[in-house]
């Protein structure tokens, strides 16, 4: 007895296209979070320029009565510049895509031209800070690497540096509440670090969670948890070098900022293009599509003491 099932059926009909397309990990941008931003003006150059007077001694040593003027200063500023640079990356679809595809390919592409960009940003100036930031290794711990698992120590003297330097707080901190496990949070500094640190931090002296804050008013969505004067984001985008310690072990770059430590600067009427350029623009035949984005960007630090590269590895 011959019986039709579900095998004999083409493999076209057994198949059915699910609603929407499946998330695509992405990761948190967190180095454009605290640089200060700027736009370069249209026909203004290839360049931005920042100045910054240096201070003058103050005057300690009492006049007299002699009639006699001290030696006047002279008054200089500290220049520095920024070039803009520019990027882009482009998809090229067949017309018969477009037309045929049941999923409406132009809006997923474009989806991911743009999260790409904002990946491209985030790295191109997570790489610069790693080329230009002083850098502190850990040195408290106890894992025998150099350097080593970050510390309470550490991060203390890193805030004692930055404090030193006079260097400005992003955040003014929160009063403790009456709320059962919650904390008091300091004025703070901002740390960029890998989510891979997170188990770290976790066993970290005087580290406080996230969901431990006072209240969740300003509470960023890539914050893990604040130490000292710290407050932590973290992101699988951040920059490791890999068997780089002592040991052989990954080291982790984690940029301690101030604020007005470093800037990022955007290029007025060409920052974030998304670009289509339909077949009937490819050729004699109008075969190919086009989706691209470009943008233009500059980094700079503009204060190197308000910035730390706080180099480290994992606790064992």
């Amino acid at each position: 007895m011959s019986i039709t099932t579900t095998t004999d059926l083409p493999a076209p009909i057994r198949q059915s296209l699910a609603a929407g397309m499946l998330s695509v990990p992405t990761p948190n941008f967190n180095y454009i979070i605290p640089a200060d931003k700027y736009a370069m003006p249209r026909n203004g150059g290839t360049t931005m320029r920042f100045l910054r007077p240096n201070p003058l001694v103050p005057p300690t040593t009492p006049l007299g009565n002699t009639g006699i003027e001290p030696t006047s200063q002279v008054a200089t500023r500290n220049i520095i510049d920024a070039t803009i640079s520019f990027y882009g990356t482009s998809v090229i679809l067949n017309e018969q895509v477009i037309i045929q595809d049941q999923d409406p390919v132009l809006s997923w592409v474009s989806e991911r031209l743009g999260v790409a960009m904002k990946q491209a940003e985030d790295t191109i100036l997570g790489n610069y800070l790693l080329s230009a930031a002083s850098q502190y290794n850990c040195q408290k711990g106890v894992n025998g690497d150099s350097p080593t698992e970050p510390t309470l120590r550490d991060f203390a003297n890193v805030n004692a540096a930055l404090d030193t330097a006079n260097a400005f707080k992003f955040l003014t901190g929160k009063q403790g509440e009456d709320r059962f496990g919650t904390a008091p949070i300091r004025a703070a500094y901002f740390v960029l670090a890998h989510t891979l640190l997170e188990a770290s931090f976790d066993v970290l002296n005087g580290f406080i969670h996230a969901w431990n804050y006072p209240n969740q008013n300003d509470v960023l969505y890539s914050e893990y948890g604040s130490v000292t004067n710290f407050r932590i984001l973290t992101s699988s985008n951040s920059v490791v070098q890999l068997a780089a310690s002592i040991n052989g072990r990954d080291v982790y770059n984690n940029m301690i900022v101030a604020r007005e430590a470093y800037a990022h600067i955007e290029q007025d009427g060409y920052s974030s293009q998304l670009i289509y350029r339909p077949p009937i623009f490819s050729g004699p035949l109008a075969l190919n599509g086009t989706l691209g984005v470009k943008f233009a960007q500059a980094q700079v630090i503009t204060q190197d003491t308000w910035i730390q590269n706080f180099r480290c590895t994992l606790a064992l």
